[in-house]
């Protein structure tokens, strides 16, 4: 048996195995059983009739009960053996004869009982009798079909688009592992530049620079599987970083941080800070020969924390100027938070740059 044929094998006895199948056959029939007989009780008054009501009771519920035990089985060849796609004239060479079949046992079986309770024509031989309800009762079957085949249609609908959501799921946290190994390099590549050329001046500081940037890394490792971390060891983080960096710049250098204790615990992506931090350092403070600062601020704002990076460098340079950290920040943020965030890089008035990053906070989190 192949793996195909033996799937499909195990889905057919799964089907027929599974309680919540039997059980909805159960209701279903049950409640066509009573509409059928109020239906039978009303022409039947309508044509002068007089049945007992017991007859008309137990025939209806006897019909649904034996369907009760078919349906599920019904179910299983449809799922099997369903009207969609380019099998369909195989499904119904399938479906054609096994109707046909199962109204005669269901036909044998109803007109047994109705013998041995002595309500059966014995004037008609059993074989006509049997025979004329199966071809009466074969629509029932194709509609019972019909049924099947629409309800597993959205159901197999709603498992591609739930497998499509997670594939696409994957494939975002795939990119999103990307571009922070892309990061990861640069910022690795950047500070070993920044050891090289103090070594040869400064081998003391040069040290100490190395020494940082082993624990700033190890600190990397214990974050590497986590897209988001709280804001308390992204700030960490940053401060190992700033600290080589003050190792660098000396004097010429100021951090200032103004942080709201509370927003500690939200979570922001991780590494989100130190390529900006890195870029208003690059491309704006090392450029000018004042003495530079850099202020890190976060504050919470309307359901979101704003988390702002200003600097008295030389200024932004327009996006067509984004070195890697910037263009990897935004591809992350979106790949994140898609429209639910903004990221604004603007020049300030008399010098420096200003970059804001503002992200939403989770319902729990608004709450604290």
């Amino acid at each position: 048996m192949s793996a195909g044929t033996k799937k499909s094998a195990n889905r057919f006895l799964f089907s027929l195995r599974h309680w919540q199948i039997w059980a909805a056959s159960f209701a279903f029939w049950t409640v066509y059983a009573f509409l059928d007989t109020a239906g039978s009780f009303a022409i039947l008054g309508l044509r002068g009739q007089r049945v007992t009501a017991t007859d008309v009771v137990v025939w209806n519920f006897a019909e649904a009960y034996v369907w009760v035990l078919f349906t599920p089985v019904i179910w299983a060849i449809t799922r099997r053996y369903g009207f969609t796609g380019r099998n369909w004239k195989k499904s119904l060479a399938v479906h054609v004869p096994l109707g046909l079949l199962m109204m005669i046992v269901i036909a044998a079986l109803l007109l047994a009982f109705l013998d041995y309770l002595g309500w059966g024509d014995i004037l008609t031989p059993f074989r006509t009798r049997v025979f004329g309800l199966a071809f009466q009762d074969l629509p029932r079957y194709f509609v019972t079909v019909a049924v099947a085949q629409i309800v597993l249609y959205y159901a197999s609908l709603r498992e591609r688009e739930a497998e499509s959501a997670k594939l696409e799921t994957r494939l975002a946290q795939a990119q999103l592992q990307i571009l922070r190994a892309q990061i990861e390099p640069h910022f690795l590549f950047n500070t070993l530049n920044s050891i090289a050329t103090l070594a040869m001046r400064d081998p003391n500081s040069a040290e100490r620079m190395t020494l940082k940037l082993a624990g700033l890394l190890r600190v990397s490792l214990d974050c590497a599987s986590s897209q988001e971390v709280p804001l308390k060891q992204e700030l960490e983080f940053l401060e190992n970083y700033l600290d080589i960096q003050q190792t660098r710049f000396c004097d010429r250098l100021r951090i200032r941080m103004s942080v709201d204790p509370h927003l500690l615990t939200v979570l922001v992506p991780s590494l989100i800070l130190q390529p900006l931090v890195e870029n208003a350092l690059r491309h704006g403070i090392a450029k000018s020969i004042l003495p530079g600062h850099i202020d890190i601020t976060a504050a919470r704002e309307n359901g979101y924390v704003r988390i702002e990076i200003a600097d008295n460098g030389i200024g932004y340079g327009g996006a067509e100027r984004d070195g890697l950290g910037l263009s990897n920040t935004r591809a992350r943020l979106q790949q994140l938070y898609g429209n639910r965030h903004q990221f604004r890089i603007n020049n300030i008035e008399g010098g420096g740059c200003r970059v804001t990053l503002t992200l939403p906070l989770s319902e729990s989190q608004q709450k604290d």
